[in-house]
C-alpha cells in the first residue's frame, strides 16, 4: 500500500473514532498523567494526527491544545506506525531546527508510541500516539518505550470501548464487537495495574508481625506514625473476601506458590474501596521466613471496567440484553442442551410500530419500546432472556425447564401483553407484536439455523395475520420447497 493510501486509510479510521476536538474525558487525562508520573517527564500527551494538524486529547505540562503538524514529533510516530526515542533533539538532525525544539516548548526529549484502533475488517491502524516529552535531554532507558507501549493498549481499549459506546448510541446491533474485546480489554488492564506499585508489605512469618510501606498506609487511609495494626489488618476485608485472602495465604505457605486476586476492602475511614493483592514467600537458606506482597488500589480501573462491561452487554434505551449478550446466552444454553434437552427461541417483530413515530413523534416510539421491555421483564417471564435485537425488534431465549404445552401458554401472554395503545397529539395508534418460534432440537443447536428458523415463522404468521405466533416445524419447510 502505498503511503498515500496508508494515509487515507488513517485519516478514515481517525474519523470513524469520532474522538477529535471533543472534550477532555477524566480517563484519558489520568493515563496521560500516569505516563508522565511513570517516566518521570515534565510532559506527556495522547495526540490524535489529522490532515494539517496534531491535536491533543489529553496533555500534561506546557503543551497547547494543538500545533500545526509540520515540525513536529507525534506525525513522525505516526507516518512510520513505530515508536520512536529522542535523547536530544537539538542534536538530532531531524529535529534540531524544529519550532518546537528552538521555541516553547523547548523540548529535548521525546518518547512516543503508536496508539492504533482496530477497524471492522479486523486492520489495525494508527490515529495517534502517546508520547513522554521533558525540556531537558536524558539517557533513555530500556523500559521507555516498553512502558510506554503497555499504556497505549490501555490507551487504544478506552478509544475502542468510547467508539463502541457511540456507535450503540445510533445502531445497537454495531455493538457486536464489544463481547469479543472486552476480554482482550480486560488483560490489557491487568497488565496497566501491575505497573503502579501503589504499596508493599511484608509478614515476618516467626515474629508474626506486619511492617508496611507508606503507600500501604495510604491505603489504609491510616497515619504512618500510628504503626502498622497488626491484630486488625483483615477487618478491612470484608466477607467473602476475607476468607478467600486468608484461604490463598495458607495455600501459598503450604506450597510456595504465589497468587493475585482483586477484593473487596475498607479504610480506617469506612471508605469502600476495590483492592489488587499479591503474595509470595520470602526465602532465605531454603526456608521461608515471611510473606512478601504489593497492595494497590484498583477502584477506579474496577468501575471503568465495570461500566463497560454493562456497556458490552445492554441496549441502552430498553436496558435490555443487546444483540451480543443475546448470542452470547443462546450459545450457552445451546450448549447445556447438547446432552439433553431443547430450547427455544422467540423472535418478535412489532406491527405499527412505523405509526407510532409516523404520527406521535420518535419520543413516543421510544416510549412504546421501553413499555414492551418492562413488559417483557415482568415476573411472570422468569426465567426468560429478553433482549432488543435493534430497532423494533426483540428476542427471547425462553427457560430450559419450559415445556411445548408451557410455551404455548406463554406465547398467548405474551401476544396480549404486547398490545399497546399509545394516545396522543388526539390520535390513537395500536401496536402490537407478531411472534415465531423455533425450537433447538430441530436444527442439532446451531444458532444461525435456529434464528433463521424463528425468523421464517415469525414473517409466517406476518404474512398469514400479523399480530399472531407460529411455530417453526420441520414439514412445513419441506412441503414449501416441494
Amino acid at each position: 500500500m502505498s503511503d498515500s493510501s496508508r494515509e487515507a486509510l488513517r485519516q478514515q479510521a481517525l474519523a470513524e473514532i469520532a474522538l477529535l476536538d471533543t472534550p477532555p474525558e477524566h480517563e484519558f487525562d489520568a493515563l496521560a498523567t500516569l505516563a508522565r508520573h511513570m517516566l518521570g517527564t515534565g510532559m506527556s500527551s495522547i495526540t490524535l494526527i489529522a490532515p494539517e494538524r496534531q491535536w491533543f486529547k489529553a496533555r500534561c505540562g506546557p503543551l497547547a491544545p494543538e500545533t500545526e503538524r509540520a515540525q513536529a514529533f507525534c506525525p513522525v510516530v505516526f507516518e512510520t506506525e513505530a515508536p520512536l526515542i529522542v535523547a536530544d533533539a537539538s542534536l538530532d538532525p531531524r529535529f534540531a531546527a524544529s519550532r518546537f525544539v528552538t521555541g516553547a516548548p523547548n523540548i529535548r526529549y521525546y518518547a512516543g508510541v503508536p496508539v492504533r484502533v482496530r477497524r471492522a475488517d479486523g486492520d489495525r491502524v494508527t490515529v495517534g500516539t502517546l508520547c513522554v516529552l521533558d525540556e531537558r535531554p536524558r539517557e533513555p532507558k530500556a523500559t521507555d518505550l516498553s512502558v510506554l507501549q503497555e499504556l497505549a493498549c490501555v490507551a487504544e481499549a478506552l478509544i475502542e470501548a468510547r467508539a463502541i459506546a457511540l456507535r450503540a448510541a445510533e445502531a445497537a446491533e454495531e455493538r457486536r464487537l464489544v463481547v469479543e474485546h472486552l476480554e482482550r480489554e480486560r488483560r490489557q488492564f491487568k497488565q496497566a495495574e501491575r505497573m503502579a506499585d501503589m504499596g508493599s508489605y511484608r509478614y515476618d512469618i516467626d515474629k508474626q508481625v506486619t511492617s508496611w510501606s507508606e503507600g500501604v498506609f495510604a491505603i489504609h487511609e491510616l497515619p504512618v506514625s500510628g504503626g502498622v495494626p497488626n491484630g486488625e489488618i483483615m477487618d478491612h476485608f470484608p466477607e467473602p473476601d476475607r476468607t478467600a485472602f486468608l484461604t490463598a495465604v495458607m495455600r501459598t505457605l503450604d506450597t510456595g506458590e504465589p497468587f493475585e486476586m482483586d477484593a473487596d476492602f475498607v479504610t480506617a475511614r469506612g471508605n469502600a474501596r476495590r483492592v489488587r493483592c499479591s503474595c509470595g514467600i520470602e526465602l532465605s537458606r531454603g526456608k521461608a521466613v515471611a510473606l512478601i506482597g504489593l497492595i494497590q488500589d484498583i477502584t477506579e480501573r474496577h468501575s471503568l471496567e465495570q461500566r463497560l462491561r454493562q456497556q458490552a452487554s445492554t441496549d441502552e434505551l430498553t436496558q435490555l440484553a443487546n444483540r451480543a449478550e443475546f448470542h452470547r446466552v443462546l450459545d450457552r444454553r445451546l450448549r447445556e442442551a447438547r446432552a439433553s434437552g431443547d430450547v427455544a427461541v422467540l423472535l418478535i417483530d412489532l406491527d405499527g410500530f412505523k405509526g407510532v413515530n409516523d404520527a406521535l413523534g420518535h419520543a413516543a416510539g421510544d416510549a412504546v419500546l421501553r413499555r414492551v421491555a418492562d413488559r417483557l421483564r415482568a415476573s411472570c417471564y422468569s426465567g426468560c432472556l429478553p433482549a432488543r435485537l435493534g430497532g423494533d425488534e426483540f428476542a427471547i431465549v425462553a427457560p430450559a425447564t419450559l415445556d411445548r404445552m408451557g410455551l404455548d401458554r406463554m406465547v398467548q401472554r405474551l401476544l396480549h401483553d404486547l398490545e399497546i395503545v399509545v394516545d396522543g397529539q388526539g390520535r390513537i395508534v395500536r401496536v402490537t407484536g407478531t411472534i415465531g418460534v423455533a425450537w433447538s432440537s430441530e436444527v442439532l443447536q446451531d444458532r444461525d439455523t435456529l434464528l433463521r428458523q424463528a425468523d421464517a415463522a415469525l414473517y409466517t404468521a406476518k404474512r398469514t395475520q400479523k399480530g399472531t405466533a407460529r411455530i417453526y416445524r420441520v414439514d412445513a419447510e419441506q412441503r414449501q420447497a416441494g
